[in-house]
């Protein structure tokens, strides 16, 4: 069913990006139903309708902006975090980003990742077993941010000494990617990407010299076995992978269990049968995503709702909008852990060639968190919900407080 009429093209509404941070779901919801196309600035565009973002997410008129164009619309100084970005797989195309992708392809294919899964669930055991009963805690610190880094640091074969360290200088960092770059926190942003570089450059030095039987020695094997780009460029794909695997991880799983203790008796279906577990996951990065937009780069003239936009300006699809459009999902505003109407390939990962490479990592960590959490925990109550924040991009979560019996 379609549920707009078409947009004329005279009306293009200009929107302050700084004004959708806060509530950016009903902000989204709005603008929606009036027009499929928004402009937020000077060349850069967002489409808000699920027919249009999934169309763009593969449309050969448009591309993934490469690293150079991101590091420039966004006015990135020249330093470790630019470098970083002009170099990493996400943000390239065509045999750059097939030769980067191809070196992971294998430790991140679906077998890989399940052989890891006993692995995975005993991390998650770990982390419960160390959560408090019957008094308050800080639900993020004490388990949702352990959750991803802890099981990356397992699968990649990192010290666990190191993984605070990691995980704070990634939390910094990934405010690099999002629709605003927040250039009053350069100095820690480029600060926390030059100590994770030279942490990861480190550890890979280390395996190439001695493999470790671990994923990163892996990695590193392939690359040497294929060297089809530099050893700082393998770094920086592998800081990549960690970035996008840890943050946007957190967020999800804070949120997946913020919703299910505020939908209770979804909750205890989730303890009762444990089979609905992977719809929660779904639902939870349906509902609200830690990754809001993806970017992609007009290379020629597209028309979007009556608009005709040139080549060389910033498109932004936007995945969270689409995610709660009703020509995709029927009652999108509805938290349903039964939900029967995801589509086969969940948007949140995008599509094409980009679609996330560690998407079944990610759902494998969410999954078996969420089971060690219900078999263990009988009640959870939230004394202080979190929001995710921001359109765009990577997110960012407000705090969580938590009482669990």
């Amino acid at each position: 069913m379609n549920h707009y009429s078409r947009f004329p093209a005279a009306v293009l509404p200009r929107v302050d990006p700084a004004s959708l941070v806060d509530d950016p779901h009903a902000k989204l919801a709005a603008l929606r139903v009036a027009h499929p196309l928004v402009q937020l600035g000077d060349r850069q565009y967002m489409a808000l309708r699920a027919r249009d973002v999934i169309e763009m997410l593969t449309d050969t008129r448009t591309a993934q902006i490469e690293g150079a164009d991101y590091v420039r619309l966004n006015r990135i100084p020249e330093g470790a975090t630019a470098r970083l970005l002009r170099d990493l797989f996400l943000f390239s195309n065509g045999d750059e980003h097939r030769s980067k992708r191809g070196l992971f392809a294998r430790a991140f294919a679906y077998g890989a990742m399940k052989a890891s899964q006993d692995k995975i669930r005993g991390v998650a055991d770990r982390i419960v077993a160390d959560l408090p009963r019957g008094e308050s805690f800080d639900f993020i610190d004490r388990m949702a941010a352990r959750v991803p880094a802890e099981m990356t640091a397992a699968i990649l074969g990192l010290p666990s000494t190191g993984i605070r360290y990691v995980a704070e200088r990634v939390y910094v960092l990934s405010q690099a990617i999002s629709p605003v770059y927040p250039h009053a926190a350069h100095a820690q942003i480029d600060s926390a990407a030059a100590d994770l570089f030279a942490y990861v450059e480190q550890q890979a030095l280390r395996r190439l010299h001695g493999p470790e039987g671990d994923l990163l020695s892996t990695l590193v094997a392939d690359w040497s076995a294929n060297t089809v780009i530099s050893f700082e460029s393998l770094v920086h794909q592998i800081v990549g992978i960690i970035i996008g695997g840890l943050d946007t991880t957190r967020a999800a799983f804070a949120m997946l269990v913020s919703l299910l203790a505020q939908h209770p008796q979804q909750w205890a279906a989730v303890k009762a049968d444990p089979g609905l577990i992977p719809g929660a996951v779904s639902e939870g990065l349906r509902y609200d995503p830690s990754v809001g937009s993806i970017a992609r780069f007009v290379t020629e003239p597209l028309e979007i709702g009556g608009v005709t936009l040139p080549a060389g300006v910033m498109l932004r699809v936007s995945t969270m909008s689409a995610m709660r459009d009703p020509d995709l999902y029927e009652n999108p505003e509805c938290f349903d852990i039964r939900r029967a109407d995801h589509p086969r390939l969940h948007t949140v990962f995008g599509l094409g060639p980009h679609r996330c490479i560690g998407e079944m990592l990610a759902r494998l960590e969410l999954q078996e968190s969420l089971a060690a959490l219900a078999a263990a925990v009988t009640t959870i109550e939230v004394e202080t919900a979190p929001r995710l924040t921001g359109f765009g991009g990577i997110r960012q979560i407000t705090p969580m407080q938590v009482r669990m019996r």
